[in-house]
């Protein structure tokens, strides 16, 4: 597993041996990202739920982004995502928390953080409770004014077109993968 752009390209980053957890596959992260270039150009801060090793969050970062928050349950997780942060040397621009997805939002709300781009890859077995997350990034109201919401699901999880004010604007299949893209009332 390596950063695949910016400033910190080729860069392997640590990982879980086995099968532990799924992380992004480059093919889908480039993808992503790809997809995303213009908002990452002027992304102030990138959250990165079920954050796993933290690749989404670093390659972020590599690519120019000022702030990451990186927020998993597993003690585990948050180890590797710490020591992957001190490998690229970007500890000072990001917060790693020991939080689960939903108490994860609530800080975020709580502290008023303002997010340019959520991204969120639950493990595949929390399919229908992905939807949940949808309605509360909604209802918080903590993307910014052009703020990105990217789900990485199970292509056997239907995703809904629209949830509150989020409307899914795009969305990708990847293999087993479904990537779909979210934006609120003021998407260009």
């Amino acid at each position: 597993m390596r950063i695949i752009a910016g400033e910190k390209r080729g860069k392997k980053l640590m990982s879980f041996p086995g099968d532990k957890i799924r992380p992004t596959t480059d093919k889908v992260k480039g993808a992503i990202f790809n997809s995303l270039q213009n908002e990452v150009r002027e992304a102030k801060v990138f959250v990165d739920l079920f954050a796993g090793t933290g690749a989404m969050g670093i390659e972020a970062l590599s690519r120019g982004v000022e702030t990451a928050y990186f927020f998993d349950l597993s003690q585990d997780s948050v180890q590797i995502i710490k020591k992957n942060l001190a490998l690229t040397g970007y500890e000072s621009r990001a917060k790693v928390f020991n939080l689960s997805a939903e108490k994860g939002l609530e800080w975020l709300y709580k502290n008023k953080v303002n997010c340019d781009i959520i991204f969120m890859d639950p493990p595949y077995a929390q399919g229908e409770e992905t939807i949940s997350f949808i309605e509360m990034i909604s209802e918080k109201e903590i993307l910014s004014g052009n703020g990105k919401l990217v789900i990485e699901s199970k292509i056997s999880v239907i995703m809904p077109i629209e949830k509150k004010n989020l409307t899914c604007y795009k969305s990708k299949k990847y293999g087993i993968t479904t990537v779909s893209y979210y934006a609120g009332e003021n998407y260009e």
